[in-house]
């Protein structure tokens, strides 16, 4: 098998292909590719296109592509985990000549022979800047043009292509680069003029990138609309709201007497500290905070506590935070706290939903929670009753939904993941 390198590698096989009479350029040649594996662009969970930057500096295009007889969906997944921006790599495919002139590497295994996050730790890796050269401007420079010059890409052919990709803004009918409009001045594309996709006139950056985010925006709003959510997408309000919401939906559905009740309101997962600011500081409803992570507070969530400081009543100072995880050993150190507490909340709590749920049900105790990431890669044995594996977002809420037929759903009017699944009487 031909060990892939270097450009010139690449081009002393497409020679020796048209030497050899076999064909006239390289058609799916079966290749080891050795290099850094700088982009990924993940159009579906089938299809991911990449770059790895070859020991030239050359970039060699990559796509990572099911199909029969080919690689499956769960092994792409398992790449894509696997696999970071900054990792030298090891891989193995077919690679194609592409018209007019450029390289595709078609992948079909790989392996990682030096992680980035372990060869430099507390760096993030950027392809702009090389690190052997300690990030310097000359530096940025250098690589800058070597990838513009790249001789290895393939020109702009997708950006007047018809096809559909999963989450692309198009702009006057073209495929527009995300990385291109997402950064100042268009740095963030790799490939520069070579780029597979839309960069409109340089002039027209501003005005193009106004209108992409505009799109952009209305996309996400569409896509993280849930099924049996009546609200209007363009009147919900932001994210950043959506502590004080969640809270105020509480205390209209139970009250504040019987939030209060006991030792009160236990937040899991709630390291920002949206929802002790609301219970505790703003209403005085009891509130414990488990989090391994210190909380960090937004700037108005600073003033809230400042002013109930400064007025020495009910909800003065922090609450109380348990710097652990919510399991066994957390419960056993806290007996009278999880005994008495009037209900286990969570907003976003990621790791901790599926926690959150159990305990409240074990111990009968009411529950609210508002899931967000699935996190299949760390509960890869999730399953719904019929089998389905947990891995998105509607799978989790079904999954969860299933450990107890009275637990009810709600949505609140926020953007994002928004339905509140709840359970406050047995």
């Amino acid at each position: 098998m031909r060990l892939l390198r270097t450009l010139r590698d690449l081009e002393d096989l497409e020679r020796s292909c048209t030497e050899d009479g076999h064909s006239s350029t390289i058609d799916a040649v079966r290749v080891d590719v050795r290099g850094q594996f700088v982009r990924k662009r993940k159009l579906s969970k089938g299809l991911i296109f990449g770059d790895i930057k070859l020991d030239d500096g050359e970039l060699l295009e990559v796509m990572i592509r099911s199909h029969e007889g080919g690689l499956t969906i769960d092994e792409i997944k398992h790449i894509d985990w696997k696999v970071h921006l900054g990792d030298k790599v090891t891989s193995q495919g077919f690679v194609s000549k592409k018209e007019p002139h450029g390289f595709l590497f078609a992948l079909r295994s790989i392996t990682v022979t030096e992680s980035w996050s372990e060869a430099h730790p507390g760096i993030n890796f950027d392809h702009k800047l090389d690190p052997e050269r300690n990030g310097d401007a000359s530096s940025h420079m250098e690589s800058a043009a070597a990838v513009k010059g790249s001789l290895a890409l393939a020109p702009s052919s997708q950006a007047k292509a018809t096809q559909k990709y999963t989450n692309i803004v198009t702009i006057n009918g073209f495929n527009a680069c995300k990385y291109y409009f997402s950064g100042p001045g268009g740095i963030n594309c790799l490939r520069s003029t070579q780029c597979h996709f839309w960069h409109g006139e340089p002039e027209d950056f501003d005005k193009n990138k106004r209108l992409w985010l505009e799109k952009r925006l209305a996309q996400r709003r569409a896509a993280s609309h849930i099924d049996g959510d009546d609200t209007d997408p363009h009147s919900k309000l932001l994210k950043a709201q959506r502590g004080r919401m969640f809270c105020d939906w509480l205390v209209e559905m139970v009250g504040e007497a019987r939030l209060a009740g006991g030792t009160g309101v236990i937040d899991v997962a709630g390291g920002k500290g949206d929802i002790p600011i609301q219970l505790w500081n703003r209403r005085g409803i009891p509130t414990t905070l488990i989090d391994p992570r210190s909380m960090k507070l937004s700037k108005v969530n600073r003033k809230i506590v400042a002013k109930a400081n400064s007025e020495q009543g009910q909800g003065s100072g922090m609450c109380p935070q348990l710097m652990s995880y919510l399991d066994d050993t957390t419960i056993a150190a806290h007996p009278e706290l999880f005994a008495n507490c009037s209900m286990l909340l969570g907003m976003h709590p990621d790791e901790a939903t599926e926690v959150i749920v159990d305990t409240a049900l074990a111990r009968r105790k009411p529950f609210a929670i508002v899931p967000c990431c699935v996190m299949s890669r760390q509960f890869p044995d999730r399953k719904c009753a019929d089998g389905t594996p947990v891995a998105t977002y509607e799978a989790l809420v079904t999954y969860l939904k299933e450990k107890d037929s009275r637990i009810q759903t709600a949505f609140l009017p926020f953007s994002g993941r928004n339905q509140v699944l709840y359970l406050f009487d047995y």
